[in-house]
């Protein structure tokens, strides 16, 4: 009897100690936490992301990341939806940080040196607010001009080559003009419908949507006025078709077929056309110039969000692949540019004398964009109004004083708003 009770007892000690040794503290450590990452792709960058996190979970085991893949007109729905649901992804890709502001992770608290994270990022995209960094800005775009190269060189009209040469306002507008008259092209422009693009030409003109410190309205100016008035005067003159901005026609498929002789689009076009034009030559020149030189940054971020239980694992991937070497990779596959210090030249396998103009955009541009596009909650509500407020200045169903008083007063009632 006391035989079998010391066999038993052994096997007691024995199973408490492979208990131990399997358990506690180590076992703590070796737990996988599953990263969800909710994304949308505009190309392949999703595969990029998905390499690039393989490799970030080779390198740290206990990460698992997945990917929830969903179109970008679902984008806010879905991570609203799944906020609501109490269950918050890790991690998202987002244009707009705006609707999700009170929600996203103050990623200050998670990295490694809160000011070298914060001072790795170029000017561009704002991702500090109120001292909290809410995001890394993954990739930046720009506004910017594609041409029609077959088309200028046929009609004997020569573009910028570098920035002394820079049109003003009435030059790029005889530039088109001549073009038309002398080539296949039917139109001088097609411009993108959109309020962001459209507010270059405001930013090129010296003006602005708020004042300086972004509290009131600066949107009724003579400024403002002559902007809207140019891109009127394009419309009526037939230079940019009606089609766009009074229609729904797609001005990427227009310029594709050789009808038009300039786009004024953003740097994301370059690897589009890279693959969809083979019927002429294009190139990229620099934007004209009215008071100033302007483009409008833009691009994606990548955001962690509160409340998730990883909050410590999102902020140090974000972390990781902001570092130039692995921001590099995924900016040059998919043809961006990027706003992480040291990467300001990539080697790019088509278009790097592009690109290297778009960047001197934005390295001419001042703050005032920067500024206003990045007050996200701001923009988020006036810039629909403002687009289609503009829509009915060029189909004359308001005049451009009637115009800027009425988005005047919306920007202000929106800014009482947010208060």
């Amino acid at each position: 009897m006391k035989k079998i009770l010391s066999i038993i007892l052994t096997g007691f000690i024995a199973a408490g100690i492979l208990t131990g040794c399997s358990g506690g503290g180590k076992k703590a450590e070796q737990e996988v936490k599953t990263l969800d990452v909710v994304w949308f792709s505009d190309g392949k960058e999703g595969e990029s992301f998905l390499a690039l996190a393989k490799k970030y979970e080779e390198e740290h085991p206990n990460v698992k990341i997945q990917l929830i893949e969903v179109p970008y007109s679902d984008l806010e729905s879905k991570i609203k939806n799944m906020i609501n649901g109490k269950e918050s992804p890790a991690l998202a890709r987002l244009t707009n940080l705006g609707p999700f502001e009170n929600q996203l992770l103050d990623l200050s608290e998670y990295v490694s040196d809160k000011e070298a994270f914060s001072n790795s990022f170029g000017e561009g995209l704002k991702f500090i607010y109120d001292g909290k960094i809410l995001a890394a800005p993954m990739d930046v775009t720009a506004n910017g001009l594609i041409y029609n190269k077959t088309a200028f060189e046929k009609a004997g009209v020569s573009v910028p080559q570098n920035a002394d040469e820079i049109w003003t306002w009435d030059e790029w507008k005889d530039a088109m003009k001549t073009v038309m008259e002398k080539s296949d092209c039917k139109y001088g422009l097609v411009y993108d419908k959109s309020p962001q693009r459209f507010t270059t030409l405001m930013y090129e003109a010296g003006a602005s949507m708020l004042n300086e410190d972004l509290t009131a309205s600066n949107f009724n100016t003579p400024e403002t006025e002559r902007a809207v008035s140019f891109f009127k005067e394009l419309h009526d003159e037939k230079i940019i078709p009606d089609s766009v901005w009074l229609g729904s026609e797609n001005p990427n498929n227009l310029f594709r077929t050789g009808q038009v002789a300039m786009h004024f689009a953003g740097s994301w076009m370059i690897a589009n056309y890279k693959e969809e034009i083979t019927d002429f030559e294009w190139g990229v020149t620099y934007l004209p110039k009215e008071a100033k030189r302007a483009t409008v940054p833009g691009g994606k971020y990548l955001a962690a969000f509160q409340n998730t239980g990883v909050e410590k694992e999102a902020a140090e991937f974000i972390e990781w692949i902001s570092k130039a070497e692995n921001n590099a990779v995924y900016c040059q596959e998919n043809s961006y540019l990027s706003q992480v210090k040291g990467n300001e030249v990539l080697s790019y396998d088509y278009g790097a004398d592009f690109f290297a103009i778009f960047t001197e955009e934005l390295n001419a541009t001042d703050d005032i964009p920067r500024s206003e596009w990045g007050f996200q909650s701001f923009t988020g509500a006036v810039q629909n109004d403002i687009r289609d407020g503009l829509i009915d200045v060029l189909a004359g169903k308001v005049t451009v004083e009637e115009y800027l008083i009425q988005t005047d007063q919306l920007i202000n009632e929106t800014l009482k708003d947010l208060e």
